[in-house]
């Protein structure tokens, strides 16, 4: 039995390795632990913490601020890199703008975001002579208001998101025609120190002509302006009222200009969503979180070191005609189906 059981032992003994294996192991254990280790090491020297300080006008822009931060998350998770946010905000008060726009280029962030055109003008001036690159997540007539020198190259430290509007008021007026057949008499504010008002109207003028419109123009400069001139509007000498993309007139829509306009049946004709969701009761633009996203891809270039004039400006991906139903039945109004059919986004928003 003794035996028996040794022998036993004897098999149940785990073979010990030749000294040249067992050498090959441990050598092959230390060389994957050393390339392990060189990865981690070179993904830990280039992750970084990058500091991003956003100029914004208002609260208007906190939809396409929100579309960059969301796009630079994503950068952010396929990376490592982590963006440290400051933002910077007029509350309103677009004489605040030159001053915040300095104080934010003295701090000097690895990037800074334009969060709107007259946040681009600002900065514009403040950043002059320096390399900071700028982003401008939306900023209508970009080369007419010399942000930058062509949508090519910037010619400078700028580069972002132009959204085209000049181009699209002619579309804009085509959709009105589609949607009010009967419609002659046309209204607008204007701003006429904002370059991209005057750029927007020069078109709205030519193709309103074309469409057989009457066109009304009310020139405006300050919320008082736009206080009278809305208090004038009347059913019987207008018919429809679009909107300028100028943020001046944004600002007013909710809480001035629509509810005069839906006391008067006029329904109006906005810029982007953000003008859906102030009382228009259709819009035609790029979606501004959208652009954001789109923007965040411009400073994930800037981050890996490509200059801005190197960054050619973009426009929308993606240009989309939005109905709010919820308005259209408060007005009375019947689209035919052919106008159902080319929106691209029928939505339900109550006031």
């Amino acid at each position: 039995m003794m035996l028996k059981s040794s022998l036993y032992e004897k098999k149940l003994k785990t073979p010990s390795l030749p000294p040249l294996k067992k050498f090959s192991c441990i050598f092959l254990f230390f060389l994957l632990s050393t390339v392990y280790t060189t990865i981690f090491q070179a993904h830990t020297v280039f992750a970084k913490s990058i500091r991003v300080t956003i100029l914004k006008s208002s609260n208007i822009r906190n939809s396409p601020i929100k579309g960059l931060q969301d796009g630079l998350a994503l950068h952010e998770r396929a990376e490592g890199n982590t963006f440290i946010y400051e933002i910077k905000d007029a509350a309103g008060d677009r004489d605040k703008l030159p001053e915040l726009a300095a104080e934010l280029i003295a701090e000097k962030p690895d990037v800074v975001i334009a969060a709107g055109g007259i946040e681009a003008d600002a900065l514009l001036f403040a950043s002059a002579g320096s390399s900071i690159p700028v982003v401008f997540l939306l900023a209508a007539s970009s080369v007419e208001r010399k942000i930058v020198a062509s949508m090519a190259s910037s010619g400078n430290n700028f580069t972002g998101i132009d959204t085209n509007d000049t181009k699209l008021m002619a579309k804009r007026l085509w959709f009105i025609r589609k949607m009010f057949p009967k419609a002659r008499k046309l209204f607008c504010f204007h701003v006429p120190s904002i370059v991209p008002s005057v750029q927007s109207l020069a078109v709205a003028r030519k193709s309103a002509d074309e469409l057989g419109f009457e066109l009304q123009v009310v020139e405006v400069e300050t919320q008082d302006d736009i206080i009278k001139a809305t208090a004038a509007l009347s059913k019987s000498h207008i018919d429809v009222i679009f909107e300028l993309p100028i943020a001046p007139i944004r600002k007013a829509l909710k809480t001035i200009i629509f509810p005069k306009a839906m006391e008067e049946g006029i329904p109006v004709f906005g810029h982007d969503m953000t003008s859906i969701e102030s009382g228009a009761i259709a819009s035609y633009c790029g979606s501004q979180y959208n652009d954001g996203r789109q923007a965040a891809r411009l400073v994930h270039k800037i981050v890996k070191g490509i200059a801005p004039k190197d960054i050619p400006i973009e426009t929308p991906e993606k240009i989309e005609l939005i109905i709010n139903k919820n308005i259209v039945e408060r007005l009375g109004l019947h689209f035919t189906s052919r106008v159902w059919r080319i929106a691209d986004q029928i939505v339900d928003i109550q006031f």
